[in-house]
């Protein structure tokens, strides 16, 4: 067996695979054309002396390349035979006449042939048009495979807007079939909308022709298809030029948005749902509060009433029964306080109002506050680096995030433990470190430990909401700095709360 490489392959063996069929009523011509291609290595595979013939044969023995006389006998000429071969078997033709008028020639470009060659011919112009034919074919067979192949939708115009192409995306978008649609106004088979409006926009190949230049649309454009149904689009124009750089037409390339206009639709939904949720949620928080506190108060204000005014001789009990009541009041308070200003965090309604404050003050109400609380429990130090002591902070917020972390850390460590709180002013940021010889948080939890309502696994019967590190972590957020925690069980937890400022001298 003798194989035989592509690279091996000469010119002339090229040109004997290539298959011709002739279309000349002139029987004389037409031999003569069969023996110059024969002798230029070609295959005829038949001669048709008619327009009607030439297609019959052509669907019957398919050949890479026809030529054809415009002016046949019959009533099919050349030219509609030629478009017939095209659209339907999609072979290259040349066209072969003895006709070089003006009208001959308009009326064969509108088919867009492969080439065009004047009566007589000889060997060597005839080679050349069948070898530039066939490249040319190849190329464009080559282009239309890869606009076939791509995802979105294909539309060729040339230079009036006549629909020269349709991939099958855009054949399946638009209802067309390319058939149907080749040589038709573009805006017949790509009639756009606007969503909102329902009113016609300008189609975009038309805006890239008169402006040369790539055109996008908007999203909320509607492209009607053939049978009436509109279906979100969005797509993209460009001009395209020929070899001598000058305008030919434009490609559009469109795709189906539909399921990101309902993944978005959706989305709208979730989002409006969740602000009813949260609208709903911030007027729950308002309404309980309102509601705790009235009572709230009365209980409390009776206690002192039943402390002044106790004659029963078992003041020493009435007093110990008011004070466990106005330390439930207290903690009832002190919940809703901690339901208030989480529903604020959750809705964007902590505002940070940054001041210039007194760092080393701030520290002594602390002290002089969490004495009373933890007794001889915790020590609090003041360290401070530089000269100053002031920072641009906001006095609220850090109270919030420091009593929070203190208040945590006592509930969490046994009495007579030690709770640390250390303050440190560095150029531009302060420290904030809370530490406790407590009982800890397991490993497993603290990832968890500042999502609202989440307690640690081994609090036991220890009361608390589950919302004040959640509260510390919406706070140190809101000011734009960081919150860290170490923790070994049956050792102590340590908070390390930065936030950043700007010094300002004093």
């Amino acid at each position: 067996m003798i194989m035989i490489s592509e690279e091996c392959l000469s010119e002339t063996d090229t040109a004997t695979m290539t298959q011709i069929l002739v279309v000349e009523d002139e029987r004389i011509i037409a031999l003569n054309l069969k023996e110059n291609l024969e002798s230029l290595g070609y295959i005829v595979v038949g001669i048709a002396a008619s327009g009607e013939k030439a297609v019959t044969k052509a669907r019957e023995l398919y050949p890479d390349l026809v030529l054809m006389d415009i002016w046949l006998q019959g009533d099919m000429d050349g030219i509609y035979a030629a478009q017939q071969i095209w659209d339907e078997l999609q072979i290259p033709v040349i066209y072969l006449t003895g006709h070089s008028d003006k009208i001959t020639l308009e009326r064969a470009k509108v088919t867009a042939p492969f080439g065009y060659i004047l009566k007589p011919v000889n060997e060597r112009q005839l080679s050349v048009a069948i070898e530039i034919a066939l490249q040319r074919y190849e190329r464009e067979q080559f282009l239309s495979a890869v606009l076939r192949g791509i995802g979105d939708g294909v539309i060729l115009v040339d230079q009036d807007c006549r629909i020269q192409f349709l991939n099958r995306v855009a054949e399946s978008l638009t209802g067309w079939e390319f058939a149907d649609a080749k040589n038709r106004d573009l805006t017949e088979v790509f009639n756009l909308i606007d969503t909102q409006t329902q009113h016609p926009v300008n189609n975009p190949v038309t805006l890239a022709l008169e402006q040369d230049r790539i055109v996008y649309l908007t999203d909320d454009i509607l492209l009607i298809t053939k049978n009436g149904t509109p279906l979100p689009i969005a797509d993209s124009a460009a001009p395209i030029r020929d070899n001598q750089g000058n305008l030919a037409g434009a490609v559009l390339v469109f795709q189906d948005i539909s399921d990101r206009k309902q993944a978005e639709a959706a989305l709208r939904q979730q989002l409006a749902r969740e602000q009813q949720l949260n609208q709903f949620q911030r007027q729950f928080i308002h309404t309980v509060s309102h509601e705790y506190r009235t009572p709230l108060s009365i209980i409390q204000a009776s206690t002192f009433l039943i402390e002044a005014n106790d004659s029963s001789g078992q003041f020493e009990k009435n007093r110990l029964n008011c004070q466990r009541i106005k330390q439930a009041v207290k903690y009832m308070v002190g919940l809703l306080e901690d339901v208030l200003t989480f529903g604020q965090a959750e809705a964007g309604q902590l505002i940070l109002d940054p001041a210039p404050l007194d760092l080393k003050l701030f520290c002594q109400q602390i002290i002089e506050e969490y004495s009373l609380i933890a007794s001889n429990r915790s020590e609090i130090k003041w360290l401070s680096c530089g000269k100053g002591q002031t920072a641009y902070l906001d006095k609220k917020i850090l109270q919030l995030i420091v009593r929070n972390l203190l208040t945590n850390a006592l509930k969490y460590s046994p009495e007579q433990s030690p709770v640390y709180l250390t303050l440190t002013c560095e150029d531009d940021r302060l420290i904030v470190e809370v530490k406790d010889t407590g009982i800890g948080i397991p490993l497993a939890d603290q990832p968890h430990i500042f999502n609202a309502f989440r307690r640690a696994s081994n609090a036991g019967t220890v009361r608390g909401s589950g919302m004040g590190l959640a509260i510390v972590k919406k706070a140190v957020d809101l000011h734009g700095g960081t919150i860290s925690v170490e923790s070994s069980l049956g050792v102590g937890t340590t908070f390390t709360v930065t936030l950043p400022f700007p010094r300002l001298s004093i």
